[in-house]
Formats: structure tokens, C-alpha cells, sequence
């Protein structure tokens, strides 16, 4: 009989769910933080056949899961490769727990003090759209915010786009308003939870 072998751990670790990689008792949350030039081939290829899994990567832009590659091959000026990573894979792992957490979701949830609001089939909202209808749902039921413009958007290259008063942000921790930003974290956290 054929051995499995276990090529490496992925977990989700709290409070926002950030993926590590966990190889022979060693975790990573990036591929940079791996000093064993032998290991770190090691996990990119494993993430290369998970690519390959995937349909390629042609395949998750078009389905709006990774930010196109550009002509000159490059990052933008404005982001670095970590923070493309970075965002790609977040993408990645918000369309996968969208799934899952679909398939666990009640028909709907009623929260003391929250407007109830029939949850969309995961088919038409995105990731990122599933968050923003939760924020929604928080802003509705405070006073103090039901006038205000906040919402949560996809970025045309994949990630998140946050607008507060027609003002853009790509970070809750960049927003001066520190209840939008515990909203934001409480939607994206109960999303998580779902």
C-alpha cells in the first residue's frame, strides 16, 4: 500500500484569519520568512501544483480571484510583490471560506438590534459584497452612522477597497473613525464566523 505524505499544514490562524503555512513544526505566513533555500522550493512547488489545482492562474483572474499580470511583468509603483501576494492570496482564501461558509449557513440570522436581511446566494455576491451587506446591516442599526457612505468594494485588481464619504482606503486601520473601523472588523469577523 501506497504512504500519503503530508507536504505541508495550512491554517487559519485568529483573530482575522490569516493563513500560515506549518512545515515540520515550523510556521510561515509568507514565503520570505523561509531561510532554507531547499524548503522554500519545496513549498513552491507545492503552491505551483495548487495553482495547477486550480485551473492555472489564468483561470483565477478570470474569475476575479487574482489581479492580472501587467505587460512590463512587474509590480505597479504603487504596490509592492509582497502586498500583490498579499492580496492575492487573501482573495484566494475568501472565495474558499465563502464556499464553506455557505454550505454551513443557516437560511438566516437574526442579531438583537440588527435589521434582518436575507442572506444572497453566494453565486451573486462576492466575497467582499457578502462582507460589505453584513457592515450594511451594522451601520443601519447605528444612529450616528445611517447617514453616512460606507462600504466595502472589490478592487478592480483583486482585494479590498474601502470608501468611507467618498474618501478610499485600503485598510480599516487607515480610517480615522475608530467605530467604522471595529464595524469593519466585527463584518468581517462575523463573516468569518458564518
Amino acid at each position: 500500500m501506497k504512504q500519503e505524505v503530508e507536504v505541508m499544514r495550512v491554517l487559519r490562524v485568529p483573530p482575522l484569519g490569516k493563513l500560515v503555512v506549518e512545515y515540520r513544526g515550523k510556521r510561515y505566513t509568507n514565503i520570505t520568512e523561509v531561510s532554507e533555500e531547499n524548503v522554500k522550493r519545496f513549498l513552491l512547488t507545492a503552491v505551483g501544483e495548487l495553482m495547477a489545482f486550480g485551473g492555472g492562474y489564468q483561470n483565477l483572474v478570470d474569475e476575479g480571484l487574482a489581479p492580472p499580470v501587467t505587460s512590463g511583468g512587474g509590480p505597479s509603483e504603487s504596490e509592492s510583490i509582497s502586498e500583490q501576494q498579499a492580496r492575492f492570496l487573501a482573495s484566494l482564501e475568501a472565495s474558499r471560506d465563502a464556499v464553506k461558509a455557505e454550505r454551513k449557513r443557516p437560511p438566516s440570522v437574526a442579531l438583537p438590534g440588527i435589521p434582518r436581511v436575507s442572506p444572497a446566494p453566494s453565486q451573486s455576491l462576492n466575497p467582499v459584497e457578502q462582507i460589505d451587506a453584513i457592515l450594511q446591516r451594522y451601520v443601519a442599526a447605528d444612529p450616528e452612522l445611517t447617514a453616512r457612505s460606507i462600504h466595502l468594494k472589490q478592487h478592480p485588481a483583486g482585494g479590498l477597497a474601502i470608501e468611507v464619504d467618498g474618501r478610499a482606503y485600503q485598510r480599516p486601520r487607515e480610517i480615522e473613525d475608530e467605530r467604522i473601523q471595529m464595524l469593519i472588523k466585527k463584518a468581517i469577523k462575523e463573516w468569518e464566523s458564518s
